[in-house]
């Protein structure tokens, strides 16, 4: 009981320092959102919003998830990335996919960040609505209208070095929001940063 407890202070704890925009200790919080001050000094990530995936004593690793690069069939990514277009069965619509920039780390790698609904091989958790997966039968599947049903193909990632993240969050750089599965995976790119940047203040 005593342990329950203190859980539950220590997550409330940390919901009051997001929501006065204090830095927050990530801790086994995969899923959560790191939001781009209005004076962050590095233009890469300017009015960023990054869900971040780990973090950890070695680090901290999140995709940006509002910097669109384009929008293509899933089978043409798929032909540039195996040399070859799969055939949809059933008439099945080969679907749009957004490609976007996941960060300036490792920018030849891919994730595809997607709803909760598909489960595939080297599919991951991430959150109770957002999950992740790495291997292209995901972009075959699109193809055939069995992928899931939101979702976005990051190209890259962010990532951090031991105590970097903290660094830049004491100085005011980032702010945190716990995990908003709309602001990830909504097409409203455009407007995910200002509506991110005005939950720092709200009282959840």
């Amino acid at each position: 009981m005593k342990a329950f407890r203190m859980g539950k202070l220590l997550l409330a704890i940390a919901i009051v320092l997001t929501a006065a925009g204090g830095p927050l200790a990530f801790t086994q919080q995969p899923g959560w959102l790191l939001v781009a001050a209005p004076s962050m000094p590095d233009p890469r990530f300017a009015r960023t919003v990054i869900l971040i995936l780990q973090h950890g004593a070695d680090g901290t690793k999140g995709v940006i998830v509002n910097r669109l690069i384009a929008t293509q069939p899933a089978g043409e990514v798929l032909q540039r990335m195996l040399g070859q277009r799969p055939m949809a069965k059933g008439g099945a619509k080969d679907v749009p996919i957004r490609i976007q920039f996941g960060g300036p780390v490792r920018t030849t790698r891919w994730t595809y960040i997607h709803s909760g609904d598909y489960r595939g091989s080297n599919t991951a958790t991430v959150t109770g609505k957002v999950s992740l997966t790495s291997n292209p039968d995901i972009l075959s599947d699109l193809t055939m209208g069995k992928g899931p049903a939101r979702g976005f193909l990051a190209i890259g990632y962010a990532g951090w070095g031991p105590g970097q993240l903290a660094r830049e969050m004491a100085r005011k750089d980032w702010f945190a929001i716990p995990p908003d599965s709309g602001i990830v995976l909504d097409r409203q790119l455009a407007t995910k940063w200002r509506r991110a940047l005005d939950r720092r203040s709200v009282d959840l």
